[in-house]
């Protein structure tokens, strides 16, 4: 027992001691927002009046420094709290970096560039954020905007390396082992061999400038495997697809995002119910064309303007669409941003409309 604890010393001193070569920082950001939605919908769901405020809060604690061998390191979690928070509050941004000269290896989740991703918009939400309807509840219809595409690896804990290539951007590839698992470390995830198991996904991608300046550009590809007694009742591989660029010249910037998403399960009929584990209610696939311009008046003042449209292998579906204008003041510390949008057919079904306006004041500490 006496040699246990002094072992157990040594290595606790040795852990302290190598903090006097790292460097801790503790950022965060908070969001208070206030949205108004009058859905117009031809059916007996639709209808819908809502408004009321809304927050996201997030503190980011991060360290790096030197290895014993030479390399670099970096190791950080987030903490965030939104207004509906219901699950764990340490599911973002979670990582040990092990970094050599232009390669990282990166160990964690949400951390590595992935396809969470758009330059498709430059201010204000995202359609598939306007409508506050991607579960449905309380009586409102699913929109069938993209919020993740295929499989969205990165979501779930695994191992990935990212390598820079001169000028031109980082190439990177993830692997996880059990896709949508989030468990402690001295524990594993579902036995793959039941029912309601999640497989291994991986996602690869490239983010940069490709050597260009005021350009810039990404493309991920993801995937997980189809197998029997998946959750997802998956009939084919679950698959993801994101490419999109931007370029600004002087004071204007200019965006177009491409996103794809396939479920993996049959197409059945327009406005279909939800199933469990499925992306916004959608069975098949969605291909979604984003377009987006905005222009700096002056150091404190943008304006901002904003399309998508999107396509599914529904049928019947009408073709969801959302069109909005943003203007944006930067007071320093702290950004202002005001936003008016129109959502039609957002649920796949003809005459299924929303109008929104978004308030939001934002910091960074």
């Amino acid at each position: 027992m006496k040699k246990l604890l002094l072992t157990s010393a040594l290595i606790g001193s040795t852990l302290v001691a190598s903090s006097a070569f790292a460097q801790t920082t503790v950022t965060g950001n908070l969001d208070i927002a206030y949205k108004a939605i009058k859905e117009k919908g031809t059916t007996a769901t639709g209808g819908h009046s809502v408004n009321g405020f809304g927050k996201e809060a997030q503190i980011n604690i991060q360290n790096k420094g030197k290895l014993s061998n030479g390399w670099d390191y970096a190791a950080g979690f987030a903490i965030e709290d939104d207004g509906n928070q219901t699950g764990s509050y340490f599911n973002e941004n979670t990582y040990i970096d092990l970094i050599t000269g232009d390669t990282t290896i990166t160990i964690g989740q949400d951390h590595i560039q992935n396809s969470d991703r758009t330059l498709g918009n430059f201010l204000g939400l995202v359609a598939e954020d306007l409508s506050n309807s991607t579960t449905g509840t309380g009586g409102r219809k699913l929109d069938k905007f993209i919020s993740s595409m295929g499989s969205n690896p990165a979501a779930s804990y695994g191992i990935g390396i990212v390598q820079k290539v001169g000028n031109y951007g980082s190439l990177s590839a993830l692997f996880v082992p059990n896709n949508n698992a989030a468990v402690v470390s001295t524990d594993i995830a579902a036995d793959d061999s039941v029912a309601d198991a999640n497989k291994s996904a991986y996602e690869i991608g490239f983010v940069g400038s490709l050597g260009v300046a005021g350009l810039s550009t990404h493309a991920f590809y993801n995937e997980e495997k189809a197998t029997t007694g998946n959750n997802k009742a998956l009939k084919s591989d679950q698959v993801g697809i994101n490419i999109g660029a931007s370029y600004t010249m002087g004071q204007a910037s200019f965006g177009y995002n491409y996103k794809y998403n396939d479920t993996g399960l049959t197409a059945t009929v327009a406005g279909v119910t939800a199933v469990p584990g499925v992306e916004n209610g959608v069975n098949g696939t969605q291909k979604q064309h984003e377009y987006a311009i905005a222009y700096a008046i002056n150091p404190q003042v943008t304006l901002g303007a904003q399309y998508t449209k999107v396509s599914t292998n529904f049928a019947a579906d009408s073709d969801p669409t959302s069109k909005s204008i943003a203007i944006g003041y930067n007071l320093g510390a702290v950004a202002l941003t005001a936003q008016a949008a129109q959502l039609r057919n957002y649920s796949g079904v003809a005459g299924e409309d929303a109008d929104v306006l978004y308030l939001r004041a934002s910091t960074k500490f």
